[in-house]
């Protein structure tokens, strides 16, 4: 992937606090920036797509099961 570059100001305290993650972890700064960029940005698709199915009915996980075992039982013939 391409990179391209970002500039930025964060407190002293932020920037020595991930400093210090990234010797601990053998991270580069810039690698742990772009995750958690990423992170943040996937965690709001996520928002975004439960307020828009929020009010779809649900099926619980033991109906998905029952109607699996059922099917399952009518395909096999001996």
């Amino acid at each position: 992937m391409r990179s391209v570059p970002l500039s930025t100001t964060i407190s002293p305290e932020v920037k020595k606090a991930a400093g210090a993650y990234c010797r601990r972890h053998g991270l580069k700064l810039s690698f742990l920036i772009e995750r958690a960029l990423v992170e943040q940005l996937e965690d709001e698709i996520d928002r975004e797509a439960y307020f828009e199915r929020r009010d779809e009915p649900t099926v619980s996980l033991d109906s998905v099961l029952a109607s699996r075992r059922r099917s399952s039982g009518r395909t096999r013939s001996r």
